[in-house]
C-alpha cells in the first residue's frame, strides 16, 4: 500500500533567497500515515516592510495554506476535486516578552521564537496537514496536489484591512505548485 510520490517542483529552489518580500516553495512531501494522506511542507516567507511593521506594532498575521487534490478527467474542461482544504497559521509579535508565537489553528499548537527569522520559518512550516483518507485514491489513477500560500487580508483587524486591500505592499501570495501523484 505504497504511495508513489513523483515529485517535482515549479520552482528552483536557488530562487527562495531572492531578495524581494513574497512566499515560495522551498521543500514537500506528501506520505501516507495511519491510513490517512499527510502533506509536509515549507514555504520560504518575506515580508514587506508594511507587514514587517504591522507585526512589529503587535498584528497578528494569518498565513493561509491552500491544498487540492483533483483527479484529472479527459472527458471533461475540469477536474474533479477530492479535497479543497485551507489550514490556517497565525503570527504574532510580543512587545513585552520580545518573543514571536507561531499559532497553528487547526492544532492549536503554540511555539515561542525570540528570532524573527525563525519564527518565520516555523510559521511557513506545514506539519503533517490530513488531506484524504488513502482509500479514496483508486490504484492505477493519476491525481494532482495543487498548493499555495498566501497572507490572509480577511483576518488583519478592521482599519488595516481597508488599507491592505488596496495596497500592493499586502498582496503576499505564492505561485501554485502542483504536481502529480500515483497510487
Amino acid at each position: 500500500m505504497l504511495l508513489g510520490v513523483v515529485v517535482m517542483l515549479a520552482a528552483p529552489v536557488s530562487s527562495v533567497v531572492a531578495a524581494s518580500p513574497g512566499i515560495q516553495l522551498v521543500t514537500h512531501d506528501l506520505r501516507e500515515l495511519q491510513r490517512e494522506l499527510v502533506l509536509d511542507a515549507r514555504f520560504h516567507v518575506r515580508l514587506t516592510d508594511d507587514a514587517s511593521e504591522a507585526l512589529a506594532s503587535g498584528v497578528p498575521l494569518i498565513l493561509e495554506v491552500q491544498v487540492r487534490v483533483t483527479r484529472p478527467r479527459w472527458w471533461w474542461f475540469w477536474d474533479a476535486e477530492l479535497v479543497d482544504a485551507t489550514a490556517h497559521y497565525e503570527l504574532r509579535y510580543h512587545a513585552l516578552s520580545r518573543r514571536y508565537v507561531v499559532h497553528d489553528r487547526q492544532t492549536g499548537d503554540r511555539r515561542t521564537f525570540f528570532r524573527r527569522e525563525v519564527a518565520l520559518d516555523a510559521w511557513g512550516t506545514v506539519d503533517r496537514l490530513a488531506l484524504l483518507p488513502v482509500r479514496r485514491l483508486s490504484a492505477g489513477e493519476q491525481y494532482h496536489v495543487e498548493l499555495r500560500a498566501r497572507l490572509d487580508l480577511d483576518q488583519l483587524p478592521h482599519p488595516l484591512r481597508t488599507v491592505a486591500f488596496v495596497s500592493p505592499e499586502w498582496r503576499l501570495v505564492s505561485d501554485w505548485y502542483r504536481w502529480p501523484v500515483e497510487r
